[in-house]
């Protein structure tokens, strides 16, 4: 069963009023194509209203009254946006704001092709994030699952996607890089970048303060502080917290889920010690003290088998309700076996389903906490023609959140992770040109050591678990890029990477601490584990415990460690020809790959730790890049297909999910970016995304998923469009407004097309007012997010064969906003 989803002054010139029914005209053109053509570079969301330092991704001047130049890194030197032969999508300071992007998570919606969902499959977590990119991803957060887009936090790369929904405080851009980045960006790039630059120290004294009311209880406060301490020195410090209530109610204790609650800041030194070279110490940190995620219970199934079908011995007869009721729970009134369940409280059923997503029966332990820091050191050094970068950084997270599997009081299952996990990265960058400016190369050396912990505690009604483990993992890598400038106009760009890695995995903590079921689990544990084959069909070929095998054990899997090794060179060659001043055609190959690794879930108990191998991407792709109209229109598009080779996906067997290889597939689509000038007061932008992605070959070992199978968090159709328009500028100050909208296509949030975790194809509307004061001292916003107050799922966990129960969490509800700003 499917729960049904629940739902001025009047004595104004006649020269004032003409002008503002002409630009209230252009604006209703402007939002009619917006949301037509869905078109921009978002990042060429930075629009000519944006104002940027020049670098890091920061937007320029405005040119002869067109669109500001883009400017990006995504070959880890800054270039226009229109000459690089890379498929970007840049968002400025400005253009967060305007979007009313808070975390990494807002972001996503408005670029094409790519799905960014502030959410994990499986954690309860409210500050993860499942990323793909053109089809590639990953939705596990496990420690030993490597993500298949890179997040990069000012240079460093952060290594799990759990605490990774970033926030958006101070940052100067952010920028999303499509298809494999695996020469410059290296492994797990395999999807994408996405590229996270925070403002930098300046030579200029600012004092900037924030507060913002709203929906449920919303308390905003943000303050910052750039100092120069003298010609060469400057300091900028930042704070900020977040506050919502939850808005999911749990009616079996009155609590909430959902909320925000979150406090951060960074402080960053830079020092200009010569002309030639500088250093920038940072150091940034998030206390995070949430509630779980809101999710709700969404599909059941009343005749399912825990132990029988999971473990291969005769425990049950295919009968749940007798043999976990009455036998388990000491629940004798949930009926025969195999019948439906009475609606009681001792009984799991369909009478559990609340009919309203911001409602749940859901008993899990309501938290979700996470605490993150992190330091940069940053040396720039220039010698001549040739830049020298170093980048050595140290990132720590700790974290606690609780999932619960069933949505029910009934104690079905509850996951809780806690998660210890620190990251040393240093890299040596070179950049520089060669021969009169007829080479421009970047090469560097990287090198990441990560050790993690998962203490995942794991409670079902017939017994109790502790998964997880213990990672510890190496990564070198060297690589080198070069553009040759073989004329003024066309250019040859070769690169390539090596990378050198090993990964570790102890799984001495998972053990059996409880078994209710007659020692049944604990039985195989002392026959299974350390022996094949995996799980016999029938208990008695080890009637008794062998003390030749496992005397007395317990685990889940041999108590030692395990390891796999990989090398791997990932090449790129790109043309770009520049056929006018305005127009950029180019082609290109790349190659990623995204690391092999362990799974850590682990029920029944199994002789050897499932590993799984690195999956590939190959990609071509073709674009062109436009700039008309005296730079008043932007458009651009690229083209791509990727082959898709040992897919890693999570899917569904036994009573755990598991990574497996699942095999090949082939990735096609189309993007579109535009953003035009209609007049100098009146800006529209939008982005179009089209993917077909389908497989060719897939694995027995990866059932249920077949041929004909979906890929997760993929949808066919995205597309993006808004406007921004200076309503009234003048000596009363200047009045904005800004209205956006995003859509995404049906698509599955699981490998295994779970029908309860389908999401339909839906749009998101927001829009905003700002008035700034004569003075350019205090501006007030007042907006709306999610305008339509539209439900979509975010993401979920189905297990109908063996825990009987869908569930999902959904995203916030319309929300009104009042934000007030001083800046000095």
């Amino acid at each position: 069963m499917l729960m049904n989803e629940a739902t001025g002054k009047k004595n104004i010139s006649t020269k004032l009023t003409g002008s503002v029914m002409v630009r209230g005209s252009l604006l209703a053109l402007a939002f009619s194509l917006g949301s037509a053509a869905h078109a921009q570079d978002q990042g060429s969301a930075a629009q000519a209203q944006d104002q940027g330092e020049g670098g890091d991704g920061a937007v320029g001047q405005a040119r002869s009254g067109g669109l500001d130049e883009i400017i990006v890194t995504a070959r880890k030197r800054e270039e226009n946006l229109q000459d690089t032969p890379i498929s970007v999508t840049a968002f400025s300071s400005e253009a967060l704001e305007r979007r009313q992007a808070d975390t990494v998570g807002d972001v996503g919606r408005f670029a094409p092709n790519v799905s960014l969902e502030p959410a994990a499959n499986i954690s309860g977590s409210s500050a993860s994030i499942t990323t793909f990119i053109r089809g590639v991803g990953q939705t596990d957060f496990n420690i030993t699952v490597d993500p298949g887009v890179g997040l990069y936090y000012d240079g460093v790369y952060v290594a799990r996607t759990a605490g990774a929904l970033l926030d958006l405080g101070d940052v100067q851009s952010i920028q999303i890089l499509r298809g494999p980045q695996g020469t410059l960006f290296g492994k797990n790039t395999i999807g994408g970048a996405i590229i996270v630059n925070s403002i930098p120290p300046s030579n200029d004294f600012d004092l900037e303060g924030e507060i913002a009311t709203g929906s449920f209880n919303r308390l905003d406060a943000r303050g910052m502080i750039n100092v120069p301490v003298s010609d060469r020195v400057a300091v900028r410090a930042v704070v900020g917290l977040r506050t919502r209530d939850g808005y999911q109610e749990r009616l079996s204790d009155g609590g909430r889920q959902g909320n925000v609650d979150t406090l951060g800041g960074r402080i960053a030194i830079r020092a200009e010690l010569t002309d030639n070279f500088k250093a920038t110490l940072s150091f940034d940190a998030n206390r995070r003290r949430e509630q779980s995620a809101a999710s709700t219970l969404l599909q059941v199934s009343e005749g399912f088998d825990v132990i029988g079908e999971a473990g291969g011995f005769p425990v049950t007869n295919g009968g749940f309700q007798n043999f976990f009721w009455n036998k388990v729970l000491q629940a004798p009134n949930c009926g025969p076996e195999g019948t439906p369940a009475p609606a009681t409280v001792n009984c799991f059923g369909p009478h559990w389903f609340t009919n309203n997503i911001d409602k749940t029966w859901g008993t899990n332990r309501n938290l979700s906490n996470f605490d993150l820091w992190g330091t940069n050191l940053t040396l720039d050094w220039k010698i001549g023609s040739v830049d020298f970068k170093s980048i050595t950084a140290y990132r720590k997270t700790k974290a606690h959140f609780s999932f619960d599997f069933d949505g029910s009081p009934i104690p079905l299952g509850e996951s809780f992770n806690n998660i210890d996990q620190k990251q040393f990265s240093q890299e040596f960058q070179l950049t520089g040109t060669l021969f009169d400016g007829v080479v421009d190369f970047t090469g560097g050396l990287y090198y990441l050591k990560e050790k993690a912990t998962d203490n995942n505690l794991l409670t079902f009604a017939f017994a109790d678990f502790v998964s997880g483990g213990d990672v510890d993992n190496d990564s070198y890598a060297a690589y080198l890029q070069a553009t040759i400038n073989v004329t003024d106009r066309f250019s040859i760009t070769p690169g390539i990477r090596y990378t050198d890695e090993t990964k570790r995995f102890d799984p001495s903590r998972q053990v059996i601490a409880d078994d209710r079921i007659g020692g049944a689990l604990l039985l195989m544990s002392r026959c299974f584990v350390r022996r094949a084959p995996i799980i016999p069909p029938d208990p008695a070929q080890c009637p008794t415990p062998d003390t030749t095998v496992n005397p007395q054990g317990n685990q889940l899997l041999p108590a030692v460690e395990v390891q796999t090794k990989a090398t791997e060179w990932t090449p790129a060659l790109s043309l770009d020809y520049q056929v006018t001043d305005q127009t950029l055609i180019y082609a290109s190959y790349s190659k990623g790959f995204k690391s092999g690794g362990f799974t850590q879930r682990i029920l029944p108990p199994e002789p050897a730790a499932p590993s799984f191998a690195p999956e590939f991407v190959e990609s071509y792709e073709v674009g062109v890049k436009n700039e008309l109209f005296d730079r008043r229109l932007r458009l651009n598009i690229a083209a791509f297909q990727a082959d898709y080779t040992d897919i890693q996906l999570v899917v569904q067997q036994g009573l755990s999910p598991k990574v497996r290889n699942a095999g090949r597939a082939r990735i096609r689509g189309i993007e579109v970016e535009t953003q035009a000038k209609l007049a100098d007061f009146l800006t529209i932008q939008g982005g179009f995304g089209y993917v077909d992605a389908y497989y060719r070959e897939v694995s027995p070992t990866a059932a249920p998923v077949n041929v004909n199978s979906r890929f997760p968090m993929v949808p066919k159709w995205t597309a993006s469009g808004s406007f921004d328009a200076e309503l009234y500028k003048g000596g009363a100050g200047t009045l904005s407004l800004h209205g956006d909208w995003s859509y995404k296509g049906g698509h599955f949030k699981d490998s295994i097309n779970s029908p309860a975790l389908y999401q339909e194809g839906y749009s998101v509307f927001g829009a905003n007012l700002s008035y700034e004061l004569p003075g350019d001292n205090w501006d007030v916003s007042v907006g709306v997010t999610n305008l339509t107050d539209k439900r979509y799922l975010l993401g979920g966990y189905s297990e109908l064969q063996q825990t009987g129960a869908a569930t999902g969490a959904y995203s916030r509800p319309r929300e009104w906003f009042l934000k007030l700003r001083y800046r000095y």
